[in-house]
Order: C-alpha cells, then sequence, then structure tokens
C-alpha cells in the first residue's frame, strides 16, 4: 500500500513537471512580425535572420530624405523667384520715382539702356537712343556713319521690290529688310556696308543684331519729327539728324535703292532712288 502511494505521487510529480516545461516554451516569431515585409531585398535593407524577407526600412529613409532635399531645394527656388520679383518691382519704383518710365514712351523721349525712358535726362542712367514711334516703341539710335548700301550691284530675291515712291513708303519691314539682306550677303559672299554697320551696331544693354536699318516708311516717321528728335539728342550729346540723304531698307531694283532727304520737302519729292554704291547717312533703329 504505501509502495503504490509512492508511486502515485511519483507519477503525479512528473506530469505536472512536464506540464511546467510546455507552458514555459516560447513560440518562434515571424520575419513579418519583425518588420521584414519586403519580399525582396533593397538597398540598405536588413534581411531577415531566419528567413527570405528584408526590412527596407533604412532604404526608405534615405528615399524620405532624398525627398526632402528635393522639396527644400523646390521652395529654395521659389523663394528666389519672389526675390527677383521684388527686386523688379524695387527698380521699376526707382525708374518711376525718377521720372523715367518702361511704358507710356512718347516721340522725343530719351531711351535708356534699361527700355526705360523720359522726356528729361535721368541721373544714374545710359541713354542709348530717342523714340520716334510710339505705338510700335522704336527708337533712333545716337550715332550715325555713311556707308554705301552695297559696294556691287546686285538685286536680292527675297526682298521686296518697290518700282514707285508712293507704294514704298507703306515699308515699315526695316528689321526683316535687313535681316535678308544680311542673310543674301553672306551666303553669296557680297559687301553691304550699311547693314554690315547697324547690324554690328550696340549699346549697353543692346547687343550686336538688335539694331536694324529703317525702311521707308519708317525712315519718314523719322523725318516727321525731325526737330523734336534733334532736340532729345542735344540734350544727350549724340549726333543730331543730317538735313541730307539717308539710306533705306527697301530696295528698287539689282542697282538702286530708295533714300529720303531730310530736309524740306512738299508731297513724295524727299523719297528718291539711287545708285546702291554711293555713300548716305545710315542711321540705326531699334524696336525695344
Amino acid at each position: 500500500m504505501r509502495k503504490f502511494l509512492l508511486y502515485s505521487t511519483i507519477l503525479v510529480a512528473f506530469t505536472m513537471s512536464g506540464g511546467a516545461a510546455n507552458a514555459a516554451c516560447i513560440q518562434t516569431p515571424t520575419c513579418s512580425s519583425l518588420g521584414y515585409t519586403s519580399s525582396s531585398s533593397c538597398s540598405g535593407g536588413v534581411k531577415c535572420p531566419f528567413g527570405n524577407a528584408w526590412n527596407c526600412t533604412a532604404s526608405d529613409l534615405s528615399t524620405q530624405i532624398t525627398e526632402l532635399t528635393n522639396k527644400i531645394t523646390e521652395q529654395t527656388n521659389k523663394i528666389t523667384e519672389i526675390t527677383n520679383k521684388i527686386t523688379t518691382i524695387e527698380e521699376k519704383i526707382v525708374t518711376i520715382e525718377s521720372g523715367a518710365s518702361s511704358s507710356n514712351c512718347i516721340i522725343g523721349d530719351i531711351l535708356y539702356s534699361d527700355k526705360s525712358c523720359s522726356f528729361d535726362v535721368v541721373k544714374g542712367k545710359t541713354p542709348i537712343g530717342v523714340v520716334f514711334d510710339r505705338g510700335n516703341r522704336l527708337a533712333i539710335a545716337l550715332d550715325t556713319a555713311e556707308k554705301a548700301w552695297s559696294d556691287e550691284h546686285f538685286g536680292v530675291p527675297t526682298l521686296s521690290h518697290y518700282s514707285l515712291s508712293s507704294a514704298v513708303t507703306a515699308d515699315w519691314q526695316g528689321k526683316h529688310n535687313t535681316r535678308l539682306v544680311l542673310e543674301y550677303c553672306k551666303t553669296n559672299g557680297k559687301s553691304c556696308p550699311a547693314f554690315e554697320y547697324v547690324n554690328s551696331y550696340q549699346t549697353v544693354g543692346t547687343k550686336a543684331g538688335d539694331w536694324y536699318l529703317p525702311a521707308v516708311g519708317e525712315l519718314i516717321a523719322i523725318y516727321g519729327n525731325k526737330g523734336v528728335l534733334n532736340t532729345a539728342l542735344g540734350k544727350i550729346g549724340g549726333t543730331k539728324l543730317p538735313s541730307d540723304m539717308h539710306w533705306s531698307s527697301s530696295e528698287l531694283s539689282s542697282s538702286e535703292a530708295w533714300r529720303v532727304y531730310f530736309t524740306d520737302g512738299n508731297g513724295l519729292d524727299y523719297v528718291i532712288e539711287y545708285y546702291k554704291h554711293d555713300d548716305y547717312y545710315v542711321r540705326p533703329v531699334l524696336a525695344f
């Protein structure tokens, strides 16, 4: 009887100790529960120690840093853009306060290198011309030269040809004419002194190629405002418009082009054709 009780006690104790051991076992964690959620490798990531999953938190952080850097750059650019706009506004305020304006320029106004204009000289600004057409915003240069239309007689096939003085007065395509003549002369090895002079002319605020030889219509507008233009030129030390022939970029034929005589005339008798190889005054014009 005592032996039975002893065996029973040992069996119960053994059973209890086995149950306690089973209760103490810890279940093996999964990769996903530990944050290894990516099925493929990634730069800067960490591989799960007991599986083929990856934790890409490190590479994600790198991506986030890159995105944040790009956003900071974008905001910096916007700040720079706003700063530039503020600077432009401040410059316009200074221009207005000084008496110069970038708009509403009138005939006889002095044109400055910043493309503002005023009736009187503005201290600290650089004059580059005088306005002769308000609507089209055109100005003459301060300088003039005596040049031939071309060194020899030839026609420019792409240029419009005007056989009548009454028709050529409608030609306001000086910039277009200048480009066509220069292209033809360069392609064909010709010399076109008047056009080469205006094309190379430059000032503070302008570059070679900005100025051109005016067409007859534009020259007539200059001639019609000769008095007020010369007054403005006198204020800024420019060369006044001579009372003489001025070449236009308008063509008549292979041997002749149109000139405008800057003197008193009646009707259209001051629009005259003449041989291209003769030297006459050339005044550059700028569209601003």
